[in-house]
């Protein structure tokens, strides 16, 4: 076989290969490794395990679905609230937490403390936590929620932990990094094939 024809199918292989293998790599990250149904009355609390596979911060956060008018729901979770609209009541959502792991107290915190803004989504997202964790460790997460949420029972509420906003950002760059490269690879090698298979037709360069 040509050198031509071997450097072209080469590259062609090598960018079809890190696509797939950056593919794989993003399918398999645990992004949202604990998603769960918060629990409704005062006092419950609810604790999760669960292993990471990315580096990062990541949010504690409760998210409930557009099913109730959004004024309403703003209240309920204390979110974009208008202080006059809401006097009414106090929010729905108050909650202390604890992350352990490997049985150590980490972090702990609760819904009253700032925290970093939620990813956007088509769920409202209310983010009572942070953390900074590694891949490969295990963790334990419980939380105790504080005040009675059932105004927000057919909002369908859930207990999730999340990747922070950046993370993804961080990896649309990367990915537009990988994609091109892999492109370049193909591309090139495209063109090395198809020179090599003009100089093998009739009449064509040796």
């Amino acid at each position: 076989m040509e050198l031509t024809t071997k450097a072209g199918l080469a590259l062609v292989a090598l960018g079809i290969g890190v696509f797939a293998v950056w593919k794989w790599w993003t399918d398999t990250r645990h992004f949202v490794p604990v998603n769960l149904p918060m629990p409704l009355t005062a006092g419950e609390s609810i604790s999760s395990q669960f292993r990471l596979n990315y580096d990062g911060l990541y949010l504690i956060e409760i998210t409930a679905e557009p099913s109730i008018p959004l004024d309403t729901l703003h209240c309920l979770m204390g979110v974009d609230a208008d202080a006059v609209r809401c006097k009414d009541g106090p929010p729905a959502i108050a909650a202390r937490w604890i992350l352990f792991s490997n049985g150590q107290e980490l972090r702990r915190g609760s819904s009253s403390e700032a925290h970093s803004a939620p990813a956007e989504t088509q769920t409202i997202t209310r983010v009572i936590g942070e953390f900074p964790a590694k891949a490969g460790q295990n963790y334990s997460l419980q939380v105790t929620f504080t005040t009675d949420a059932s105004g927000l029972a057919l909002a369908h509420p859930r207990l999730k932990v999340t990747v922070a906003s950046i993370v993804y950002t961080d990896l649309e760059s990367a990915g537009v990094l990988v994609f091109s490269a892999a492109f370049i690879c193909v591309l090139f090698g495209g063109i090395l094939l198809g020179i090599a298979w003009f100089a093998r037709r009739p009449g064509g360069a040796v």
